[in-house]
């Protein structure tokens, strides 16, 4: 009997050591699968956050690159442009033949109307110091002018000429063009006070004028030259007027 209990106690002994051999192997195997599991997981998160990581830096690449794309399409168009309007500034800014004709054309005529307005100064300058001025024993008489430029004034007549003093006769309307020549009063502006014969019917034709106010008052003498028409001779300036 004391055998068999013996032999009954180590058999459950070795049994009780056998289940607790068994789960200990259990334990370490659960332990490396746990293991296992938490390293594939590392893994594929690790694996997940690069793939993130690549794309968004591949993204950034891509979109720098379009950018910088963008931009040096952007300075070439503007180049480009740039390049257009300079081109169409020099077009523009260069003459044509037809245009620099067209100018030098209009140079010439500017020059010529200098040329001539100059000359015309120049006349009326050498006029105005050709003036002999000097006195005279008329009491009403201011002063005396004569200028041996004076020209005739033109005239419309033709054929032997007889002197007309008469107002709206042809002569009588280029004796007074003659006193305005020679006084600068123009015949809008005059009053001719008399206007006569001074001696032979062509010659020292006299004629008193003034301007509308009276402030510049003359007596002229006139000559009449055949085809030319009435030429003055000389200019009284007076005080007052006389008949």
């Amino acid at each position: 009997m004391a055998n068999q209990k013996q032999s009954s106690r180590k058999s459950r002994i070795e049994k009780h050591a056998k289940k607790k051999k068994e789960n200990f192997i259990l334990n370490i195997l659960i332990g490396v699968v746990f293991i296992l599991v938490i390293i594939v997981g590392a893994n594929i998160l690790l694996n997940n956050d690069t793939k993130a990581t690549v794309n968004e830096n591949q993204s950034e690449q891509k979109a720098t690159e379009k950018e910088n794309a963008d931009d040096k399409a952007d300075k070439n168009e503007s180049k480009e442009s740039s390049e257009s309007e300079d081109t169409e500034a020099d077009s523009s800014s260069e003459p044509t033949d037809e245009n620099a004709n067209a100018t030098e054309d209009e140079k010439t005529e500017d020059e010529k109307t200098e040329d001539v307005t100059e000359d015309q100064e120049s006349e009326e300058d050498e006029e105005e110091n050709e003036i002999i001025y000097g006195q005279s024993e008329d009491p009403n008489v201011d002063q005396v002018m004569i200028n041996q430029n004076w020209k005739p004034i033109g005239t419309v007549q033709t054929g032997d000429h007889i002197s007309s003093y008469d107002k709206g006769t042809t002569d009588r309307e280029e004796m007074e063009k003659a006193m305005e020549y020679a006084t600068g009063v123009s015949v809008d502006n005059m009053i001719v006070w008399w206007v006569g014969n001074g001696g032979k019917p062509n010659e020292n034709v006299v004629g008193t004028i003034s301007n509308k106010d009276k402030s510049q008052i003359y007596r002229v003498y006139m000559d009449w030259v055949d085809g030319q028409g009435w030429k003055p001779t000389k200019v009284e300036k007076l005080k007052s007027i006389d008949r």
